[in-house]
């Protein structure tokens, strides 16, 4: 049996005022902290994390208020 370890979970920080954007994996804090920053800004931000992300994770997002979706695969 095979565990995930939350510690591998990435985060991908979408502005989407900004569609031709580079987009580089991050760690929890850093993602949350650049999610914050930009709606903080005026931006419209939707995160999108892999499959190891915690539902403490993906709860802090949401009390936030900040959109999230599970990054597609492949």
């Amino acid at each position: 049996m095979q565990t995930t370890d939350v510690r591998d979970a990435r985060f991908y920080v979408v502005d989407e005022r900004n569609p031709g954007q580079t987009i580089e994996p991050l760690g929890f804090d850093e993602a949350f902290r650049k999610a914050n920053d930009l709606i903080d800004n005026g931006g419209s931000v939707r995160v999108m994390y892999t499959d190891e992300a915690s539902q403490i994770q993906l709860t802090r997002f949401a009390e936030a208020g900040i959109r999230a979706g599970l990054a597609p695969q492949g």
